[in-house]
C-alpha cells in the first residue's frame, strides 16, 4: 500500500513586508540608478505581494535590531550563527500547526522517523538534533538530514519517507523543511542576485507521512503517494546553484532558466507518463514550485493548463514569495485542504542541476 501524507504544517517568521517596502530597502542598499531601474521592472512583474524575513531589516532598515551593518553586509560566519538562533523557532513552529491538525501532540503520536531539510544553514549538531531534543523524541530515533540540494529538496524527503514507510508499516515519519533565505542577502549587482533579491523570503513546513494502512485504520485523509519521477539536466548546471564564499552563500540564478525548463516541459510529460503508466493531461491539480512568476507562467503555457488547477501555486508565490524547500509544501497544502477523493495532483519541482523533481500524488 502506498504512503499517505496525513499532515502539512507551514510558518513563516514574525516580519511580514510589502513588496514596495523592500523595493525601497534594496533602492538604499544598492545606490545606484542603473540596478535600480532593473530592480523596477523585476519588482513591477513579480507577482508577489509579501514576503517574510527572519530580520527585522527589510521593513525597518534603520531601526533597532538592525541585523545588517550600515553598508548592508554581513560576514558569512555571522549570518549563519543567525540561522543557528532563528532556524529552530520557525521550524517548531512548522511542527506544531501539523500536530495541531492532527489533533495530537509529537509525544503521543509517536514519531519513530526525522528528516530535515535546508539549504540555507549548517551546523553540527544540527537542527535534526536540536529537534529530538525540543519535541522530546527519542533519542535513538532514526533520523537523517537533506542539505544544500536547493528549492526541489522536499521531493527528495518525501522520497525517502516513502521508502521508510513501504518497508516499515508502522513507521511515523516527520519531515521538517526550514529555509532562512533573507540572511543571505546581499547588494550585488549582477542578474542573479538582482533576481534572487526579487523573489526569496523564509519559511518553514512540517510533513507527517505514514503508510496508507495505518491512515486507513485511523481515519486520516491526505494525499496517497503513488511514486516520483526525476532528471538531471546537466545542459543547465551553471543556471542554478549555491556557493559559499567568505561574506554568504552565493546564490546562481540566471534569467534564463524559465525558458529553459519550458523547453524541457513536453520530453517531462511524457517521460513521467510513462514512469506513472497514467495519462497526465487527466491530472485535476497541478503543484508547481513557485520558483518566480516567469517560471510558473512559462510552465502552465507549455502545458496548456487552465489557471484554476495551478491557483495554489500562484496564491504561494503572492503571499509569501519564494521559500526554497519549503514552498511546494505551502503549495500542497492548500491542495490537501481542497479535497476530492480519488483526484490526483501532479507536482513539479525545480532545484540546482538543473534537477526537475516530481511527485504523483492521489487524494484519499
Amino acid at each position: 500500500m502506498a504512503s499517505r501524507i496525513i499532515s502539512i504544517g507551514t510558518a513563516v517568521p514574525e516580519y511580514g513586508t510589502r513588496q514596495g517596502a523592500i523595493l525601497g530597502f534594496m533602492h538604499d542598499a544598492y545606490k545606484d540608478v542603473a540596478a535600480s531601474r532593473k530592480l523596477n521592472t523585476l519588482f513591477s512583474y513579480s507577482g508577489i505581494d509579501t514576503r517574510y524575513s527572519a530580520i527585522a531589516d527589510f521593513d525597518n532598515p534603520e531601526g533597532e535590531g538592525r541585523f545588517f551593518d550600515k553598508d548592508y553586509k554581513a560576514s558569512v560566519d555571522i549570518r549563519l550563527a543567525e540561522y543557528r538562533r532563528k532556524a529552530l523557532p520557525l521550524a517548531m513552529d512548522a511542527v506544531d500547526a501539523g500536530f495541531r491538525k492532527l489533533n495530537s501532540s509529537v509525544k503521543d503520536f509517536g514519531v519513530t522517523h526525522l528528516i530535515t531539510v535546508s539549504c540555507t544553514g549548517m551546523y553540527a549538531p544540527g537542527i535534526d538534533a536540536e529537534l529530538i531534543e525540543q519535541l522530546e523524541l527519542p533519542s535513538d530515533i532514526f533520523r537523517t538530514c537533506v542539505n544544500f540540494m536547493g528549492c526541489n529538496a522536499a521531493f527528495h524527503a518525501l522520497k525517502i519517507a516513502d521508502m521508510i514507510v513501504q518497508s516499515e508499516v508502522k513507521a511515523k515519519v516527520l519531515i521538517v523543511c526550514v529555509e532562512l533565505c533573507t540572511l543571505h542577502f546581499q547588494p550585488k549587482d549582477s542578474n542573479d542576485y538582482l533576481l534572487s533579491n526579487t523573489v526569496f523570503g523564509d519559511g518553514a513546513a512540517a510533513v507527517v507521512v505514514t503508510s496508507g494502512a495505518y491512515a486507513e485504520q485511523k481515519g486520516l485523509k491526505g494525499f496517497n503517494v503513488n511514486g516520483f519521477y526525476s532528471t538531471l539536466l546537466h545542459k543547465g548546471k551553471n543556471l542554478m546553484g549555491w556557493n559559499i564564499t567568505p561574506v554568504s552563500f552565493e546564490m546562481v540564478l540566471n534569467a534564463k532558466i524559465p525558458d529553459f525548463i519550458g523547453e524541457q516541459m513536453g520530453s517531462l510529460l511524457e517521460q513521467s507518463s510513462r514512469k506513472y503508466n497514467m495519462d497526465l493531461t487527466t491530472v485535476s491539480g497541478w503543484a508547481i514550485h513557485p520558483g518566480g512568476k516567469k517560471i510558473l507562467d512559462t510552465v502552465q503555457n507549455k502545458l496548456q493548463l487552465d489557471k484554476e488547477k495551478t491557483r495554489y501555486s500562484y496564491e504561494v508565490l503572492q503571499k509569501y514569495g519564494n521559500m526554497s524547500s519549503p514552498t511546494i509544501l505551502f503549495v500542497l497544502q492548500g491542495l490537501l485542504q481542497d479535497y476530492r477523493k480519488n483526484e490526483t495532483v501532479f507536482s513539479i519541482g525545480f532545484g540546482p542541476g538543473i534537477s526537475i523533481e516530481t511527485a504523483l500524488l492521489s487524494y484519499a
